[in-house]
Formats: structure tokens, sequence, C-alpha cells
């Protein structure tokens, strides 16, 4: 066990000895999503040269082990037990709001969000309508879209949370994006 840990420290060190010299100073300068996409790599590729790091996850790929301890590092564990505030909840709304904009990239000044709600009798659904550049009247259109509900257990996750890679999905695919807002627990 010991072994294990003083392995993983020097990996970790020595992987970030190894890549210091070929950061270009300009990325100190880029975007939390970037810095996070390169911490990504490093642990990525110290999982692949040193798999024994994580001896109960020997069958699980590098890149996932990565993204497990970025989201250890970013994300609060929260005990769901009966003691469970509504201040618990906000807590991990917001920490996890904070990881997931870090990880997705930032939403670029050509995208365009409109809000759009839809109502059945007394039941109401808001809806965002996502596109780089323009948002054409899909009402009229044939044109394909993008169903998207985001992820977040139905505890997290909204409009802000997601639009920095909605809007990348949309600029990507050259397609609308409908984001479609739902109510979380425990509301």
């Amino acid at each position: 066990m010991l072994c294990n840990l003083v392995f993983y420290i020097v990996g970790t060190i020595a992987s970030l000895f190894i890549f210091t010299p070929f950061v270009d100073k300009d990325l100190l300068a880029l975007t939390q999503h970037h810095r996070m996409v390169i911490l990504h790599r490093m642990l990525s590729f110290r999982n692949k040269i040193l798999p024994f790091l994580h001896p109960k996850s020997i069958k699980t790929d590098a890149d996932s082990k990565a993204l497990f301890e970025l989201i250890i590092l970013y994300h609060p564990q929260v005990d769901l037990n009966d003691d469970l505030t509504n201040n618990d909840i906000e807590e991990f709304r917001y920490h996890s709001k904070r990881m997931l904009t870090a990880l997705f990239p930032a939403r670029s000044s050509s995208c365009l969000i409109q809000h759009n709600t839809f109502q059945y009798n007394t039941n109401q659904i808001n809806m965002y309508s996502i596109q780089h550049e323009q948002i054409n009247d899909w009402k009229c259109s044939n044109q394909p879209l993008v169903l998207y509900f985001h992820g977040g257990g139905f505890v997290f996750g909204d409009i802000d949370t997601y639009s920095g890679f909605e809007c990348h999905l949309s600029k990507s695919l050259n397609m609308l994006i409908l984001h479609v807002d739902f109510r979380l627990v425990p509301e």
C-alpha cells in the first residue's frame, strides 16, 4: 500500500517535470477548460505508463481513470442520508456546476441562445434553442436538430452549466440544439 502511494506521488511529480518544458507559457492564459484538458492528458499519460498505481481499476482505460481523478479533485462528495438539507444540495449543485463548466468549452460570443416556453394545460416546459451564429426558424423546417437532455441525475444541471458544450456541439455538427429544461430533485 505504501509502495503504491510512493509510486503514485513519484509518477505524478515525474509527469509534471516531463511535461513542464513542453507547456507553452501562453497556455496559462487559456480558459479553465484548456487547463483541464491538459491536466486530463497528463493524468491519462501517467495512467498509461504506470497502470499499477490503481490496482483496483486495472481493467479501466487510462482516460477514464484520469477523468475520475479530475472529478474527485473538483467534485464534492455528498453523503446521501436522511439529514441532507437544502443547503447541502445547493452546495453540491454549485460545485458540480463549477466543475462541469471548467470541463466544457466556454460559450463563444457567436453562439446564440433563445428561450422558448411551451405550455400544455397547466404544465409548462422551458426549452432553449442553441445555434452557432444564427437561429433558424426550426418550426417550419425539415432541418435535422439535436434534442438535448442534460445530465445530472435530475439533481443538478441547467442551461448555464451546459451551454458551452451545446454551443460547441452546434458548431461541430452545424445543427440546431434544443436544450430541454426540467425540474430538479427535490423541487
